[in-house]
């Protein structure tokens, strides 16, 4: 007979749920930071509307002129550059760091590239990606032939 043992599978669960959740984020958002430690930056937001995808991203205190987005009908590029200015004195705390990014997104549906528009408001830069219309759903009217 076999003796039970009792496990707190709740660790490897969250373990296992957490691996499949990048596998499927991996699938769709290709990410390429570049820079000393700047991790997922800058932060991006990814919204899909009715005729358009949206993207926000956080840019602040970003010299717009120093950012670059650059899109094809499946593909989201965004780089730059952010400039910290240095200060006199001795440093107590430091969190803020400078340096260039590059973020790059696999859109899950094509856009109309040559229609993206950007804007920059508040540090907060936001494109709006037209979808393709072929891919919106359309009811078709049946017509009876006689």
């Amino acid at each position: 007979m076999r003796d039970l043992i009792r496990r707190n599978s709740s660790g490897e669960m969250d373990r296992i749920r957490s691996g499949i959740d990048q596998v499927f984020a991996d699938a769709f958002f290709r990410n390429w930071p570049q820079g000393g430690g700047q991790g997922n930056f800058p932060p991006v937001d990814l919204y899909n509307t009715e005729g358009a995808l949206v993207a926000l991203v956080n840019l602040p205190g970003v010299d717009i002129n120093q950012v670059e987005v650059t899109t094809n009908n499946d593909t989201l590029t965004i780089s730059g550059e952010m400039r910290i200015e240095q200060n006199e004195g001795e440093i107590l705390w430091q969190e803020r760091t400078g340096g260039k990014f590059y973020r790059s997104f696999k859109l899950p549906v094509p856009i109309k590239a040559d229609q993206v528009d950007a804007n920059f408001k508040a540090g907060v830069l936001r494109i709006e990606m037209p979808k393709i219309d072929e891919l919106k759903s359309r009811t078709i009217k049946i017509k009876e032939s006689k």
